[in-house]
């Protein structure tokens, strides 16, 4: 950015006759190199000499006549780009192309720019086109070119405020914030403007949270729930709680090929890519219905946590189970001996086992075969779609994880897809390895913290 005052600050003295003091008698004087002086506005001044500075020359004294009045120019200054050329420079260019017809590549040889260099015959061809005649210059509005001035900290306080208002009815994007500030406050910015002052204040554009959301009802069932779990200290929570129990559905990578690529990049939610690479086939991949998989892929699997690890319970060959194979199974001894695999406080009972509300679980068969094996169910029960409260559903999670892990690595190293018994398999001995076992642990210590968030947010979805 560059600050011109060359050829602007000019004093001319004209000859006025007595009488006529409002109307120039004289002529514009030019100086020795036959430089013209445009005035641009003339105001009355007493002096008995011509002082005449234009362009780049230099100050030129010349003796005249006592003048009756003399009239001085104003000082004008402006902030013009480096490469803009000066007022001298600028008239010189008109003269050339109205007087003397020079083509612009011509006159680009002959003007010079505020570096001492030559323009180029566009820049010319700009300046000639935005030439104010009146004023003996083009007009540049250079001042209002870079970064708009920020916000006052009662308009960030406004926009703050209307985010967390619009972002509860639709989609709130900066443009409406910019257009909302406009409409409200009359400020108009721009929308990169509102985003720095969102980040300023620690928002991110990131994906919305997908965590559900609970009626009134539901979220004071789930308060008083967590209340119930952080009145129990941690050696009785760790004493009561011999199992946290449920079941899941595992998948089986398909067999073709284009089908097993997109199962594996099903998980993948974020990449570091170019805006342009939105369509990309190169990192293409994705299955919509991940979890509508056919029963000749499904692995269930019935299992539960506690702070000794975590033990498998029962595998079945259907999705569903009922309540007389659930009181079968029962009978048969599987849930005695997962309890006892996690060496529970109590070695002979009766344990309490938490659970959610699925109706083969609480079945009349199913409740008589828990008291023949001595287990007790959890009261008060876990609220209804209330996953983050039962503590084996993180594990289930970080196991999905490690098993999608497993299967990149098979389609990378172009391995054959496993089969379902050799999924079986390697489900058996990841469970089964100390890592598994100490994520399981963690899983049911960790669960007083999420009964205190629970509990904080009032009852809301925990980030567990």
């Amino acid at each position: 950015m560059s600050i011109v005052r060359c050829g602007v600050h000019r004093e001319v003295c004209l000859s006025h006759t007595p009488g006529d003091f409002g109307r120039p008698q004289g002529r514009l004087r030019e100086d020795p190199t036959g430089r013209h002086v445009l005035p641009l506005a003339l105001r009355p001044c007493s002096g008995s000499s011509a002082l005449v500075r234009a362009g780049r020359g230099a100050a030129q004294t010349r003796p005249v006549r006592r003048p009756i009045a003399c009239y001085r120019m104003v000082l004008v200054t402006e902030r013009v780009h480096p490469r803009s050329l000066n007022f001298y420079n600028q008239r010189r260019l008109v003269t050339l192309r109205d007087v003397h017809g020079y083509s612009w590549e011509t006159i680009a040889g002959m003007v010079w720019n505020l570096q001492k260099e030559r323009p180029t015959w566009k820049t010319c061809a700009e300046t000639y086109e935005r030439f104010n005649k009146c004023k003996g210059r083009r007009q540049y509005n250079y001042k209002n070119c870079g970064r708009r001035p920020t916000l006052t900290k009662e308009l960030q306080k406004w926009v703050i405020k209307r985010l967390l208002a619009l972002r509860r009815k639709c989609i709130c994007t900066s443009t409406m914030l910019q257009r909302e500030l406009a409409q409200e406050k009359a400020v108009t910015v721009e929308a990169s403007t509102i985003r720095r002052v969102l980040a300023a204040h620690g928002y991110k554009w990131l994906r919305r949270s997908q965590k559900p959301k609970y009626s009134a009802e539901v979220r004071a069932e789930r308060k008083a729930f967590a209340e119930y779990i952080l009145s129990l200290s941690a050696e009785d929570l760790r004493d009561q709680l011999a199992l946290a129990m449920d079941g899941v559905v595992l998948s089986v990578p398909p067999t073709d090929t284009v089908a097993r690529e997109n199962f594996c990049r099903s998980g993948e939610t974020h990449i570091w890519r170019k805006p342009s690479e939105r369509e990309c086939p190169e990192i293409d991949g994705a299955d919509h219905y991940s979890k509508q998989v056919p029963l000749s892929r499904a692995v269930p699997l019935w299992g539960g946590v506690s702070e000794g690890g975590f033990a498998e319970v029962l595998w079945h060959p259907e999705k569903k189970l009922k309540a007389e194979e659930w009181a079968e199974a029962v009978r048969g001894g599987a849930l005695k001996t997962a309890i006892l695999k996690l060496n529970p406080p109590r070695r002979r009972g009766p344990w309490r086992v938490l659970c959610d509300n699925e109706t083969f679980l609480r079945a009349p068969v199913s409740r008589t075969a828990y008291e023949r094996v001595g287990v007790e169910l959890w009261s008060p029960r876990l609220p209804p779609k209330s996953p983050d409260l039962n503590p084996v559903e993180r594990f289930w999670s970080w196991l999905r994880r490690q098993l999608r892990a497993k299967d990149l690595a098979d389609l990378a190293a172009k391995r054959p897809p496993v089969t379902k018994a050799g999924f079986k398999l390697r489900v058996r001995s990841l469970i089964r390895t100390q890592k598994a076992q100490r994520v399981a642990a963690n899983c049911a210590k960790g669960w007083r913290k999420v009964a205190q968030e629970v509990v904080r947010r009032k009852g809301a979805a925990s980030r567990g």
